[in-house]
């Protein structure tokens, strides 16, 4: 992906401040929402098909990304929240298709994904929203950005899908094992240090997961940097 400019960044981070300014403001009902970012990859289609990146969802993902540091606090965001949350939601455009293309492309009778993404969906899902603080707190980032649960859910299986296509076509990262996790509570700096590990133990799969989730996503990102364009609309 090329480099965004950093100047770029200021007009970004104003207009999706304005959309939580405006969200406030602006009646139920009379929501307007517009792409501020458009971007094209092989995996997306090419320049034929671009991808959008919508103001109110962007300014739901850096609130996001801010509630993953604080541990719950969804009030506002930064430019690294921001930056943080285009790069997310870019990546997981870019997988979820290329998850749909697998699925599409399978024998109808062979076909991978019908069963197993809604599998992915129900242990991915809370984990994530565990990660955020609890499912109230998405809810009222959503609100501040006035966006309804049917466009959280859709959020939630974009990352299924991406989470699905990454477990199966590149690094096995859904189910560690026993070993694995043991490694990782003695080792790694999680929420959970203090509690016997069997107690911790489903929890912090939990986050284990999530954390791998987003760890590979970034690293996928990462080795397609050169083959992605990033416009920032104004």
């Amino acid at each position: 992906m090329a480099r965004l400019h950093a100047a770029l960044w200021t007009p970004l981070l104003l207009l999706s401040s304005a959309a939580s300014t405006a969200s406030a403001e602006t009646p139920p009902h009379t929501v307007v929402d517009r792409a501020v970012v458009r971007f094209f990859a092989p995996e997306t289609g090419g320049t034929a098909h671009p991808r959008f990146v919508l103001e109110r969802t962007l300014a739901l993902e850096a609130r996001l990304e801010a509630m993953a540091e604080s541990g719950g606090n969804g009030e506002g965001y930064q430019e690294r929240d921001l930056r943080a949350a285009l790069e997310h939601d870019v990546a997981e455009q870019m997988l979820a298709s290329l998850a749909e293309k697998l699925i599409a492309d399978s024998p109808a009778e062979k076909r991978p994904g019908l069963g197993e993404v809604p599998r992915v969906e129900a242990q991915l899902g809370p984990a994530l929203v565990e990660r955020l603080g609890g499912r109230a707190h998405v809810d009222e980032a959503a609100q501040a950005e006035q966006i309804d649960g049917p466009e959280v859910e859709a959020l939630l299986h974009r990352a299924a899908l991406a989470a699905w296509y990454l477990d199966r076509a590149v690094t096995p990262i859904l189910h560690p094992s026993d070993e694995q996790l043991r490694d990782v509570y003695r080792t790694s700096a999680h929420p959970y240090r203090g509690q016997p590990y069997e107690q911790a133990r489903e929890a912090l799969a939990r986050w284990f997961v999530v954390e791998r989730v987003r760890v590979a996503e970034s690293a996928f990102l990462q080795s397609a940097r050169s083959r992605v364009r990033i416009i920032v609309t104004r």
